[in-house]
């Protein structure tokens, strides 16, 4: 598969932080914030992928920290990494401007092939409707998208995002994408996908509540069938006579 790495140094940041990393996947999906981090106990570079704070603990009471995107092989991942960090170097050693870019697998022109997967969500008063995860050519997993509903009624794919230090105009914060298609024929094979995988699995939920149902009553009517029929009582049997 074909990708671009765009690398930046970071000059004002973190002791840690060195650089950050912008990568496109065949020219159709783009993951940023992906940092360069220097780990002080070994002296060297590393790549980080940008993550989020869950509702979770771990063990021992902290904060879970899941990753919006990562390679799905450790395979993938030295390869990605390494080439990140030959471009961060390529760029420090030769002083190459504020930025600097290369291109791997430049011949392959293909559109990256993906696999969505939806969970519906119902929460009061809350406009998320479903939670996605995709994978990207088999080798990168792509976390915390959302089907939400807009206030007419309309059903969209939200991409994951983080909230920059910056105002709007109006004093509001701003929220900047963490990834997204770069393509408008992409975008729009992306956002059909995951629409339709959310259709359909609302329809198998649905489906597979009414099926339960229908065994729960199954089952009732089962056992009143079953049951021996009562002896007549005293007064009955006398009325009998």
């Amino acid at each position: 598969m074909k990708y671009n790495i765009k690398v930046s140094e970071v000059k004002n940041g973190s002791e840690n932080l060195k650089g950050l990393a912008t990568v496109v996947l065949g020219d159709s999906f783009r993951l940023g914030n992906i940092m360069i981090m220097n780990d002080p106990k070994r002296d060297q570079l590393f790549v980080a992928m940008p993550s989020y704070k869950t509702n979770q603990v771990n063990d021992k009471g902290e904060p879970v920290f899941n990753s919006y995107f990562n390679p799905t092989s450790k395979e993938f991942y030295n390869e990605l990494s390494g080439n990140i960090l030959d471009a961060f170097n390529e760029l420090k050693e030769h002083q190459a401007g504020n930025r600097y870019n290369v291109t791997i697998n430049e011949k392959d022109t293909t559109m990256p092939g993906f696999e969505v997967r939806v969970t519906p969500f119902e929460k009061e008063n809350s406009n998320i409707k479903g939670l996605v995860s995709m994978k990207i050519e088999n080798c990168m997993a792509v976390n915390n998208l959302t089907v939400k509903e807009s206030r007419e009624g309309n059903l969209y794919v939200d991409m994951p995002s983080y909230k920059a230090k910056q105002l709007d105009d109006q004093g509001k914060a701003v929220y900047k994408d963490i990834c997204n298609p770069v393509t408008a024929k992409f975008g729009e094979k992306l956002n059909q996908a995951i629409l339709s995988s959310y259709e359909a699995a609302k329809e198998n939920t649905r489906n597979s509540v009414l099926g339960k149902l229908q065994e729960n009553k199954d089952s009732v009517e089962a056992k009143r069938s079953e049951a021996p029929e009562k002896e007549p009582r005293q007064h009955e049997r006398d009325d009998v006579r």
